[in-house]
């Protein structure tokens, strides 16, 4: 039995520890780090869009798959 799960993010597979959230992913992949800002996009979990006052609690999956999205404005 593993301690890991495989995700997605951006179309690239990566490792990471069982129980991972949404932030703790972030974290270790180093999107939160000096560019992209936390803000400067938006996280669909599996086709899902995820507050982000969510991240923090969301757990994630084997087999998720996360996609970084710029926000847009328009009409």
């Amino acid at each position: 039995m593993t301690n890991n799960i495989n995700i997605t993010l951006n179309d690239t597979r990566y490792d990471l520890k069982k129980g991972s959230s949404i932030s703790q992913a972030l974290d270790i992949l180093n999107i939160n780090s000096d560019k992209p800002k936390l803000t400067d996009f938006v996280i669909a979990l599996n086709q899902t869009f995820i507050p982000r006052s969510q991240y923090p609690n969301t757990q994630l999956q084997n087999n998720d798959v996360i996609e970084l999205l710029s926000p847009m404005a328009g009409g």
